[in-house]
């Protein structure tokens, strides 16, 4: 169906993004004529040719919602109001993350980011919700649940470095092949204010926390990632980590935690680059030259993460990658040369293609590319690297997985070494 590319009518200037979003019924208002229909996308889905008789990596996501979905459905909300869930589900959450189409490509690991949007949206105020760790400790339980029982066949959930390298031992087709999956946070919000939190997190094997996210909670500014509202008539958050915030830098590095920087303002991330003593991830970002957006990292950034060793994840949400002269024009224009042009760019300003991976957001509450609706269709970005970099099939594999796989296990339990 044909959507208007204006929305000034839906939403004065008057409001603000926090006023939104205490309107339930004007946002789903909102995301109801912001989404089109996406139709289904036969693409194919098997595993690439090995090389010399061994299956290469398909993708190791730095960060992706595999079970956001079930854990909206499971809520209060969710179950007294389960057609508005099943309407979330399919119109508002576009791409898709399916446990066994995943396993038959030959994926190789994903970070599962844990995010609660009530406990970030349903207080506005600065300070978070005292319930979010004990909610979060319950988002880790559904997980591990689920991996016990019916995504057991396909993925198994990793604790350590040591797991994490036997896992990956059995490549697709070995009947011991399943997917690494990691416990990541995406906000801070969720340690509930309580740095003891990070202890228990830590407990439960917890291996990345993306430091802020929507909105300033006690910790570090946020970068308005929700496009549509400018926070006009509010009173800005004050920039950069707090006292607070610099404290939980500290001590994740000190339990082995990596910090995540996607979602932090441009401050924010000079704060945490100042602090910051072991190598950082950006897991699910853009390069602000490409897509002068407030969510998109400065070439700086880019360059003095890579230099510490860190890794850049690409998201594949090409409104964040490009500069589309609204959402809409994105939505129904976005593809993933918008991801490939990214990667290129940040390969030309880092001098080495070591520091790129893929965070693809996937079943986040993004529009994706056109190429893609779940992420089983990983290999279509594959193949277009492939030609944008004359098949140079190890630099390739590097971006979608290798990179990834080998930082975690350098820098997630030091000392540990990881090949190929």
């Amino acid at each position: 169906m044909k959507i208007s590319n204006r929305t000034d009518n839906l939403f004065p200037d008057k409001y603000s993004r926090r006023e939104f979003l205490q309107s339930v019924g004007g946002s789903f208002v909102y995301w109801s004529a912001l989404s089109p229909m996406f139709a289904s996308i036969s693409l194919a889905r098997g595993i690439l040719p090995g090389i010399d008789g061994e299956r290469p990596r398909v993708l190791a996501d730095l960060h992706v919602h595999p079970t956001l979905n079930k854990w909206i459905e499971s809520s209060a909300i969710g179950v007294n109001a389960p057609l508005l869930a099943k309407l979330a589900r399919n119109m508002l959450n576009p791409t898709t993350v399916d446990w066994k189409l995943c396993h038959e490509t030959g994926i190789d690991l994903m970070c599962a980011a844990h995010f609660n949007p009530f406990d970030e949206f349903a207080g506005m105020e600065t300070d978070p919700t005292a319930d979010a760790p004990r909610n979060t400790l319950r988002m880790l339980d559904q997980l591990e649940y689920e991996l016990r029982t019916d995504a057991g066949s396909y993925a198994k959930l990793v604790r350590s470095g040591a797991e994490l390298k036997e896992v990956l031992r059995y490549r697709p087709g070995h009947r011991d092949y399943r997917i690494a999956v990691l416990h990541c946070l995406e906000g801070g919000h969720a340690l509930g204010g309580n740095l003891d939190s990070l202890n228990t997190f830590a407990k439960r094997h917890v291996a990345m926390i993306t430091v802020t996210h929507f909105f300033t909670k006690g910790i570090a500014s946020s970068a308005n990632s929700i496009p549509f509202f400018p926070d006009a008539f509010t009173n800005p958050p004050k920039q950069g980590l707090s006292e607070f915030g610099k404290n939980v830098i500290t001590q994740m590095e000190e339990l082995g935690i990596i910090v995540d920087v996607a979602h932090g303002t441009s401050t924010t991330i000079n704060d945490i680059l100042k602090i910051a003593r072991k190598p950082l991830i950006a897991s699910h970002v853009s390069a602000r030259t490409l897509g002068d957006h407030p969510y998109s990292l400065d070439d700086e950034h880019i360059q003095e993460i890579a230099r510490k060793g860190g890794i850049i994840g690409v998201i594949l949400m090409p409104y964040w990658l490009s500069n589309y002269a609204n959402f809409h024009l994105s939505v129904e224009q976005g593809t993933l040369r918008d991801v490939v042009r990214t990667i290129r760019y940040i390969y030309k300003i880092c001098g080495t293609h070591t520091c790129i991976g893929i965070g693809s957001d996937f079943s986040g509450y993004i529009h994706g590319p056109a190429e893609m609706t779940d992420l089983s269709q990983i290999g279509v970005l594959k193949s277009m690297l492939l030609e944008e970099f004359d098949d140079d099939v190890d630099l390739v594999e590097d971006i979608m997985a290798n990179n990834v796989i080998n930082f975690f296990g350098k820098n997630w339990q030091p000392g540990e070494s990881f090949s190929k």
